[in-house]
């Protein structure tokens, strides 16, 4: 538990909210390039974090003394939380101009889980059954707050969004096919034409001619603020669902042809020496996960080798179908099939917030950075750690004490 030295003042006046400066000494505090201050002491004034180092606390401003590990709040990189239903419409294939800041509600029961889990921030993206779902959104968990309100275009190139009329098997996180068929040996792609649905494009073919024709025509409009536009000029990155070879393959191609930058979501398949060059060429992201207990060790062991060909990784939480607690249950299943721990925590914190173009506001414990932290008892990415308090806009969001009450 936290020894509050000065927890009186705080309580009487909630940081953050009106103008109030206070700090947090913390037996280690981890900084953005994967370092740790020992006692380390973090100033936050109005909501940003206005010193970080080592030493003496202040002895004019409130403090609190935190006997754990205090990071920059997770990020999420991918979720459909508080609005999932909002996300979904399967009578049109190209949906580029919707917005998912728009079905954002900050109340939702899925932003207090999220923050239970040290969860500051997420990445709001569309159901993956349309070849252009929409624009994403960066929200955070608490407050509110928008964070970007235009972060990706969202495209799938993931059977989901061929020839959609009814349910259909789906492939879960890419390690098996339609059939049930092991995938994680490369195993025959389901196109499902004319195997069930009726909405164009019904192969991939015809979404790959169909969305760059799109683009053709959006990229010949210099003057278009449209998100199709936007992207096809560079402006705006994208975000691909690819789970199998080939569809990684054709996303990638994609991407090369009309040079796109973004990321990935899915490869699961990332770490076969066939394909991970052409993600490197690509210069897209990769952003994994969830992984759950017994998850096939390859796509395990793709997070590793994408950080050592230095290609950027983040992780989905995929909720509400997934509980924000095992958020941290998909690090830490990498990093114990050998992906580097300081960069699976970089992962979650400030390569996450640049993968959702927001790193000049949030990820990191810095100087002007928004005071968006979590106090650990522990490493975070040891599961016997628990979040003790989270702080967003240098607010108290959530502590386990008040939860307990």
């Amino acid at each position: 538990m936290f020894a509050f030295l000065s927890w009186v003042a705080l309580a009487a006046s909630p940081v953050g909210l009106d103008g109030d400066a206070f700090q947090i000494k913390a037996k280690e505090v981890v900084l953005a390039d994967g370092s740790r201050i020992a006692d380390g002491v973090v100033v936050v004034t109005d909501g940003k974090i206005t010193r970080v180092g080592a030493g003496d606390a202040d002895p004019n401003l409130p403090t609190l003394e935190h006997d754990g590990v205090l990071t920059a709040g997770l990020i999420a990189c991918q979720t459909r939380s508080g609005g999932a239903s909002e996300t979904v419409d399967v009578t049109r294939p190209f949906l580029s101009d919707a917005r998912l800041v728009y079905a954002f509600d900050p109340s939702h029961s899925d932003f207090d889980k999220a923050l239970a889990a040290g969860i500051t921030s997420v990445v709001l993206t569309p159901a993956d059954i349309n070849v252009a779902g929409g624009v994403t959104a960066v929200v955070k968990t608490a407050g509110g707050a928008i964070v970007a309100r235009e972060a990706h275009l969202a495209l799938s190139f993931s059977a989901q969004a061929l020839g959609y009329s009814a349910p259909r098997p789906r492939f879960i996180f890419g390690s098996v096919d339609a059939n049930g068929t092991s995938m994680d040996e490369g195993g025959p792609e389901v196109t499902y034409v004319g195997r069930r649905g009726t909405r164009a494009p019904t192969s991939y073919g015809g979404a790959v001619r169909a969305l760059g024709a799109r683009f053709e025509e959006a990229g010949a409009d210099a003057n278009s603020e449209r998100p199709l536009a936007r992207a096809a000029h560079g402006d705006l990155p994208v975000f691909f669902e690819a789970w199998s070879r080939n569809e990684v393959a054709r996303a990638v191609g994609f991407a090369q042809k009309h040079a796109l930058q973004g990321a990935l979501r899915g490869a699961t398949l990332a770490s076969d020496p066939g394909l991970l060059p052409q993600i490197v060429a690509s210069g897209l992201a990769v952003v994994v996960g969830p992984f759950r207990t017994g998850h096939a060790r390859r796509s395990l062991d793709a997070v590793r080798a994408l950080q050592d060909a230095g290609v950027k990784v983040g992780f989905a939480l995929d909720a509400p179908e997934n509980d924000p607690q095992a958020f941290r249950l998909s690090a830490a299943m990498a990093v114990g099939s050998g992906a580097d721990r300081t960069a699976v925590l970089q992962s979650l914190t400030n390569v996450a917030a640049e993968i959702a173009g927001v790193d000049a506001r949030v990820g990191s414990i810095e100087r002007g950075k928004d005071a968006d932290f979590v106090l650990w008892s522990g490493d975070p990415l040891n599961l016997t750690s628990r979040v003790e308090a989270v702080y967003v806009d240098g607010a108290l969001a959530w502590s386990a004490d008040r939860s307990a009450d």
